[in-house]
């Protein structure tokens, strides 16, 4: 097939005062009676960052500074999601506490043996997700005390999941303009103390 098989398109003249198309973005502010999606970081609008689970804690720690987010998706070679690992795992006590169970240096822990499993991930699906709240979603991080939840599509014929987006707490007190750490847990660390600071 060569270019002389299509027809070119009809043009037309770009009108004055004619604006652009952007990714929605999320209200600055929000209520706990606000719809949860407002504060949810939604991957079909905003790329995820990952990495791969043979990444070594500061690479991965070093990736997550720059993209400023704290919390990766552990992908494998086929781009499946086989966990999640946040600052608090890279920098908190794990990292000490495994280089002295299986003497390692720091240098050889990679974020597989730091991370979060699938296994062991409890995620939220999209659809419940459509008719709750901001705080259905802080109630939600509170019971799990986690910092973080996924969302996920979930396929109506075969029940398969996609990772759809991310619930952060640092993103929910942001636009709720007060911290929502002390609701669900403290820090369990200075450093993870010392990572909402900055």
């Amino acid at each position: 097939m060569s270019i002389s098989n299509f027809v070119p398109r009809h043009v037309i003249a770009l009108q004055p005062e004619t604006g652009f198309a952007r990714p929605s973005e999320l209200p600055e502010m929000v209520r706990l009676d606000s719809p949860a999606l407002d504060v949810m970081t939604d991957f079909t609008v905003v790329r995820p960052v990952t990495v791969g689970p043979d990444v070594s804690i500061d690479r991965a720690l070093e990736g997550m500074k720059k993209a400023g987010v704290r919390l990766l998706l552990v992908v494998d070679a086929s781009r499946h999601v086989v966990g999640v690992v946040t600052a608090n795992d890279l920098q908190g006590d794990k990292p000490i506490r495994l280089m002295g169970e299986e003497r390692l240096e720091r240098s050889q822990l990679t974020v597989e043996k730091l991370m979060t499993p699938q296994s062991e991930l409890g995620v939220l699906d999209m659809r419940s997700v459509v008719d709750s709240q901001v705080g259905h979603i802080i109630a939600t991080l509170d019971q799990l005390e986690r910092q973080h939840v996924l969302v996920v599509d979930v396929e109506a014929d075969d029940e398969r999941q996609h990772v759809r987006g991310l619930f952060s707490s640092s993103q929910i007190a942001k636009q709720l303009g007060r911290p929502v750490d002390v609701e669900l847990h403290a820090a369990h660390s200075l450093a993870e103390m010392v990572w909402h600071v900055d």
